[in-house]
């Protein structure tokens, strides 16, 4: 299971580094704050696109909203950067590893310090066709990261990545499906 699993992650890391750039592109985009990455794939893509990218990876994320659970819960603002600084937020897979309002928090301070987001996540189907995606999405989370299933269940409850973003008030100005409709990116304002 694991190599069929980081087999298939390489081929789903790969679209979604074609279609960040690409979008990040389509929207101008030259001060990046980059929230959540994994891995070095998007930044490295990014950084010969863009004319500042500061990133704030997996690790550090989980740090910061450890160390500002009493602004987060209060609503307000946790990123360090000031209103405006950036031209898009790009938030990569990882919304559906903190509770719904952490993730609806999220992405309300990103539209604080730029005009546009872009959020890349899992999705829940919208067709049948794209049922069998969302469903090997959800059993590697299940199985791969046995300590989040909970949250990650609670996040498909109030609509995966698109009920995120409505629950932060954007609006959406571009969705592009990879994977099978698993997962999007999502160009928000």
């Amino acid at each position: 299971m694991n190599a069929i699993t980081t087999f298939l992650w390489k081929k789903i890391l790969a679209s979604t580094v074609e279609q960040a750039v690409r979008l990040v592109g389509k929207a101008r985009a030259r001060r990046v704050l980059l929230i959540g990455e994994n891995t070095n794939a998007l930044s490295h893509a990014l950084s010969d696109s863009v004319e500042q990218l500061e990133v704030l990876n997996h690790n550090a994320l989980h740090t910061l909203l450890v160390r500002s659970q009493k602004k987060i819960q209060a609503g307000r603002p946790f990123l360090d950067a000031k209103d405006g600084s950036f031209d898009l937020c790009l938030v990569s897979f990882g919304l559906h590893q903190v509770e719904p309002e952490v993730a609806e928090q999220i992405v309300r301070d990103c539209m604080r310090i730029a005009p546009t987001a872009l959020l890349i996540d899992f999705a829940l189907a919208e067709r049948n066709i794209e049922l069998p995606s969302q469903y090997i999405c959800s059993i590697a989370e299940q199985f791969l990261h046995r300590g989040h299933w909970d949250i990650y269940k609670k996040y498909i409850r109030v609509g995966a990545l698109h009920g995120i973003a409505h629950r932060a008030q954007t609006s959406e100005f571009s969705n592009i499906t990879i994977w099978g409709g698993g997962i999007r990116l999502l160009l928000v304002g």
